[in-house]
């Protein structure tokens, strides 16, 4: 164990160092406040005034993920956020939002979650998969995770069936039967 414990510090540390001219700038509200809804600018002006690039948004996301597998939910959650701001890959992206709506889920942040929820369902929905099989298990994965939140939010029964009943949905219920 205590061998374990010096390589995930370790790594915790390289993860940490590598994230860092990102994260500093992400802790400072008034840099944070000169992005804009324009990947292409933020990457650019992120590059340009600050000396940011690709590999340290990359590294921003593999610390956001070692932080939610250290149980560092709040922070995985943050970073995660963020990362999506920036990132330019919508793969990656959409891993940051599965990711996000997990560590909000684990935080018990119910109302957060639904609103990462929708917005994964809309991507499932209107996004274009390699094969008909991606999306159908990516709607199985969002019912799946839909059941923590439903079960827990204030008005989740309405919402559970209003999923449930879609036609996208109703088709993957009667074949899981």
């Amino acid at each position: 164990m205590v061998d374990r414990r010096v390589e995930v510090v370790a790594r915790l540390k390289a993860l940490e160092d590598a994230a860092a001219p990102l994260v500093t700038f992400l802790q400072n509200a008034n840099a944070v406040q000169e992005l804009r809804a324009d990947k292409q600018y933020n990457l650019q002006m992120l590059n340009d005034r600050y000396q940011i690039g690709p590999d340290q948004i990359e590294a921003l996301y593999q610390y956001a993920k070692f932080q939610f597998e250290c149980g560092n939910y709040s922070g995985a959650a943050d970073y995660l956020y963020q990362y999506r701001a920036l990132c330019t890959n919508s793969e990656r992206s959409l891993s940051a939002l599965w990711g996000k709506l997990a560590a909000e889920i684990l935080m018990q942040n119910w109302d957060i979650a639904l609103e990462e929820l929708n917005r994964l369902k809309e991507i499932i929905d209107s996004k274009s998969f390699s094969s008909p099989l991606n999306q159908v298990q990516s709607r199985i994965w969002l019912m799946h995770w839909s059941l923590f939140i439903f079960f827990n939010h204030d008005n989740g029964r309405t919402q559970i069936i209003d999923l449930f009943n879609q036609d996208k949905y109703v088709t993957l219920t009667t074949k899981l039967k």
